[in-house]
């Protein structure tokens, strides 16, 4: 059976409080804050697959590789593209260690360098492009200090649903 999988890096419970603090301060917009423990921040997109058990031994393959890590977010802002935004994320600088990390995740599992650059952004919260018109607010320039310690990555399966996608852990892989 095929399954929609894809690459992230898991939120701990610290960081998802703080998020749910945040998300209530988006009460007044028409937003679909993302919940708790669907929270991450991808490093490879969602593809499909028929055979997860190949995907899970190649990416037992890649430990010891990095060293844990921190990620800091730094703001609040619309994205991906301010002028026609569909997202309100957490986003700060891409450390380097995650650019190694998701390009040694790309060259084990076959996956082609994306074009742009990569952000390092957490989802917080969904609505449609054409409702951005209605928002009492054209510009979300929040700043926060946010920092997750990372040890490990994920893989997970992503189910598409009417009221929005939902997420299960597949396989978790410490970096020690």
């Amino acid at each position: 059976m095929k399954k929609r999988v894809f690459v992230a890096i898991g939120v701990s419970a610290q960081l998802k409080e703080k998020v749910a603090d945040f998300q209530k301060k988006l009460s007044y917009l028409p937003v679909r804050c993302i919940k708790p423990d669907n929270l991450h921040v991808t490093l490879i997109p969602p593809w499909y697959t028929t055979n997860v058990e190949e995907e899970i031994k190649r990416l037992k393959s890649i430990k010891n590789i990095i060293d844990p890590f921190a990620i800091t977010f730094r703001e609040v802002t619309f994205g991906p593209n301010p002028k026609k935004p569909r997202l309100i994320w957490a986003s700060g600088n891409t450390a380097p260690e995650v650019v190694t990390l998701k390009s040694k995740l790309e060259e084990i599992l076959n996956k082609k360098r994306e074009k742009r650059e990569f952000s390092t952004h957490l989802t917080i919260g969904r609505f449609k492009e054409k409702d951005f018109s209605k928002f009492p607010i054209r510009n979300l320039d929040e700043k926060i200090l946010w920092e997750e310690k990372v040890g490990s990555f994920l893989l997970m399966e992503s189910r598409l649903r009417i009221s929005g996608a939902s997420y299960e852990k597949i396989l978790e892989v410490s970096f020690r």
